[in-house]
């Protein structure tokens, strides 16, 4: 029979119950504790049953909290590359209940696109004019990139008046006391034939669904995600820095030939 006196785990389904008289009650998979009522006789097939009728009820609530978390108009989410990263990523957002697009090739509407990939291990992001049109037509745009040993999240674009990839990396050659040595590491187009430390890769990976998830929320940590560089380093450690979007300069005009 089913213990009825202590916890145990709800098969086929995230929680635990409890069926004692004293106290039954349901433990959810996100720590919330719901009260049970009618318990079932004795007898393995009634509580056999009655347990379907909790998991079922659970499932439920799990698939309307996912619901809730990605609203119909920030659900899909387009994400970039096949490599571990990117596989992660897809996954965990899928679990969060988003609704993932893999990049195939062909030119899907999405309400998000993430392209954070390990390769190629350069901190700009070379210009993808499919994507670009994706967020010029209403996706907003999270970028990452391999640097060596460390990962770079770049500011998320959400309306194109963000910092972009290159105005970062701009600001950083300004603000480095080794800026030349920076530059010339930078343009040596050095890849680490190592692959990412797994305490790396999870927290880029929880760093971008925690960017995310606010972005489908329309959370005010939103506007802190446009302009922030969050750098992931080897350990658990995220260090981040302000960046602002700025216009560039208008082309000077050639003179006309005399």
């Amino acid at each position: 029979m089913y213990p009825r006196n202590d916890w145990r785990p709800l098969p086929a389904a995230r929680g635990e119950v409890r069926l004692s008289t004293d106290m039954p009650a349901l433990r959810t998979g996100s720590g919330d504790f719901l009260r049970l009522h009618d318990l079932p006789g004795p007898g393995r097939l009634s509580t056999y049953r009655y347990l379907l009728r909790v998991r079922r009820a659970a499932l439920e609530r799990d698939q309307r909290a996912r619901a809730s978390r990605w609203p119909e108009s920030r659900r899909s989410v387009l994400v970039v590359g096949r490599g571990r990263l990117s596989r992660a990523l897809a996954a965990e957002l899928a679990r969060s209940g988003a609704e993932v697009i893999r990049d195939d090739g062909a030119p899907p509407r999405a309400d998000a696109i993430v392209d954070v990939c390990e390769v190629p291990q350069r901190p700009d992001p070379e210009p993808d004019e499919r994507l670009e049109h994706l967020a010029t037509g209403g996706a907003v745009l999270l970028r990452g990139r391999r640097e060596g040993g460390r990962m770079l999240i770049f500011p998320l674009v959400v309306d194109g008046s963000e910092a972009t990839p290159d105005q970062v990396n701009r600001r950083r050659l300004a603000a480095s006391p080794a800026a030349p040595e920076l530059h010339s590491w930078l343009a040596s187009g050095h890849r680490d034939p190592r692959p990412l430390r797994r305490a790396t890769l999870t927290l880029t990976v929880a760093r971008c669904l925690a960017i995310l998830e606010d972005w489908a929320a329309d959370d005010p940590a939103l506007a802190e995600h446009r302009r922030l560089l969050r750098v992931v380093g080897d350990g658990l450690r995220e260090r981040t820095h302000t960046v602002l979007g700025f216009d560039e300069p208008a082309s000077r005009p050639q003179e006309s030939a005399r």
